[in-house]
């Protein structure tokens, strides 16, 4: 919900991606990005413990992490997006 001033008269309007649409969203692509972090920390531990993990597993962690973090920028602009065009509609 958004207090807006419309007329004189104090409203509440509803924003197109609520909060509480957006958190689960931004959880489960955080599950992901936590995920591929941990993958990626098991690769290096393989490494030292002198095994010879695949590089070609390294690049696609790094790509899992990559894609997670630009979903969740994403969600995030398109979450700010809403809010600033309510409050524009506003004025």
């Amino acid at each position: 919900m958004l207090l807006m001033k419309c007329q004189g008269k104090i409203q509440f309007k509803e924003i197109d991606m609520a909060a509480s649409e957006v958190m689960p969203v931004l959880r489960r692509l955080g599950q992901r990005y936590d995920g591929a972090n941990e993958q990626l920390d098991d690769y290096f531990e393989r490494g030292m413990r002198g095994e010879e993990p695949d590089p070609s597993e390294f690049f696609a962690q790094l790509q899992k992490r990559q894609v997670s973090q630009q979903a969740m920028e994403a969600t995030i602009k398109l979450n700010e997006k809403g809010k600033k065009a309510a409050l524009n509609e506003s004025k």
